[in-house]
């Protein structure tokens, strides 16, 4: 029997997280590109929200970097042929989010829809002029904003179609020619999940009723989205995706899980990380009468969801974490019993804008993984347990047979997740134990967990460690150390298992 050392790590390492979009500037409508001051004002437009207030509440939210939205790109007109005009680029809204990033000490992952965007969605060869102007893209920012520049954001859920043209543009971001400009250039895209790359996406249309995309994801539809995943890995080196799970009167989406699940085991076999963009918005139900097609209700996230999400998350090794959405700063149908985002404009605030409490929920969850990242970011993640014991799909969908290290059994009072990992510096073992019952019923789950050989555990809890004794029991003529606690609504514990 393997001998479990405790083990101490020092505080060097960081979980990465992003708003998916960053602050607004100034500006009329969403694609409009208009500007103005009066949010409530059609003609006037809404105001910049790049400033001091808004980007140190963000940093104080426990985010790391950010990217702009849209309407803050790099602005630069190009032809065919290359470069038509250099405008001012002190002058531009880049530069002004950027500048104001670095001052509060966040990194930015900037854009350009003209250059990025239409490349990655279109088929055709990546050329000479085309790396001209990514050249010059990134000179131009390395140039003016040195220090907050981390790295590009490349494209946003392509194809499969365009992933060939994606490991192109990839492969020259990583080139001599613009390590030489950007030494440390970093690349994030997000991709699809699951139910998004069925046959039917790629064909352009979807089935008139959207829940027959989650009922069943069959061995053909699995293998189809394998090769996805792969063939994104290899382009981007990494794999990205968002999924947002929590739908109204309770409902959660079908595959949340499963989508983790695939992409971590991918991960691990192709050694190469994953990252997930969260929800962190409300939406409501919009149908077309005319094409009987709608979009998806989400429901406003609650503290409990939000620990939920990311619990989860950090159970199948996720390494960076995204929310979806800080948007919209401003709302002409806002409620404050359910707002649609973290930040959002108040015309009853002087600030113009007030913070929401899912922007509470997920910076107090945040305060909680990085007190703590510096030691389950050491550890790689081998497979996962469950115990499944409502009807919900999410849960039920998810293979969750590891079978290994120290671990013996695990039971609980509901439906529980438990993510098991190794260190490979050192060969220590580490699980996250989850209470995975569905966050919109807060309901508590008593859970237990036994280990081979094990004396104690360091259990990180809340953002802080602690040690606790394990109760010494038999299973199958070996000794055991048996864990047992009561998870809250959402909750996840970090325990590394040790003989004293």
């Amino acid at each position: 029997m393997k001998k479990l050392t405790k083990p101490f790590y020092p505080d060097d390492r960081r979980i990465e997280e992003t708003a998916y979009m960053g602050p607004r500037r100034a500006g009329k409508r969403f694609w409009a590109g208009e500007y103005g001051k009066n949010p409530r004002d059609p003609e006037g437009g809404y105001p910049s929200f790049v400033t001091d207030e808004v980007f140190e509440d963000y940093k104080n939210a426990g985010l790391t970097f950010l990217m702009p939205e849209g309407d803050a790109y790099f602005e630069q007109k190009f032809t065919e042929t290359g470069l038509a005009f250099e405008p001012d680029f002190e002058k531009s809204p880049l530069y002004a989010f950027m500048e104001m990033a670095e001052k509060h000490g966040l990194d930015v992952y900037p854009a350009c829809e003209a250059i990025f965007g239409n490349m990655t969605h279109t088929d055709g060869p990546f050329g000479d002029e085309e790396k001209c102007i990514v050249r010059h893209f990134v000179e131009t920012v390395q140039k003016y904003c040195p220090k907050s520049f981390k790295g590009i954001m490349l494209t946003d859920e392509p194809g499969i179609a365009s992933i060939g043209r994606v490991k192109k543009i990839v492969e020259y971001l990583n080139s001599d020619e613009i390590r030489a400009i950007k030494p440390d250039l970093d690349v994030f895209s997000s991709m699809l999940p699951n139910y998004a790359t069925l046959p039917s996406y790629q064909l352009g249309y979807q089935y008139p009723d959207r829940t027959k995309q989650f009922v069943v994801f069959d061995e053909e539809r699995k293998g189809l989205y394998a090769n996805f995943i792969d063939a994104c890995a290899d382009a981007v080196g990494e794999f990205s995706f968002d999924f947002y799970p929590l739908g109204e009167k309770g409902r959660l989406s079908p595959g949340f899980y499963q989508n983790l699940e695939m992409a971590a085991e991918h991960g691990r076999d192709g050694n190469f990380p994953i990252s997930v963009t969260l929800q962190s918005f409300m939406m409501l139900y919009k149908y077309n009468h005319k094409t009987g097609r709608g979009i998806i209700i989400y429901r406003s996230p609650s503290y409990e969801d939000v620990r939920w999400q990311v619990y989860s998350s950090l159970a199948f090794g996720v390494q960076r974490l995204g929310w979806f959405t800080f948007w919209q700063h401003y709302s002409e149908s806002e409620h404050e019993m359910f707002p649609n985002a973290m930040v959002i404009y108040d015309e009853c605030e002087k600030s113009g804008y007030r913070k929401t409490d899912i922007y509470h929920a997920v910076a107090k969850v945040n305060r909680e993984i990085q007190a703590i990242d510096h030691v389950f970011l050491r550890f790689q993640w081998k497979g996962c347990r469950k115990i499944a014991t409502s009807r919900d799909r999410n849960i039920r969908l998810l293979e969750g047979g590891y079978a290994g290290g120290c671990l013996r059994t695990l039971t609980g009072t509901r439906d529980t997740l438990l993510g098991c990992f190794e260190n490979p510096e050192d060969g220590a073992e580490g699980y996250w134990l989850v209470n995975a019952h569905n966050p919109y019923w807060l309901l508590q789950n008593d859970v237990s967990v036994t280990f081979a050989g094990a004396t104690h555990v360091l259990c990180y809890r809340n953002g802080e460690e602690q040690v606790l004794p394990l109760e010494q029991v038999t299973e199958n003529g070996e000794t055991c150390g048996k864990l047992s606690m009561r998870l809250s609504c959402g909750e996840g514990v970090f325990v590394i298992p040790y003989t004293e």
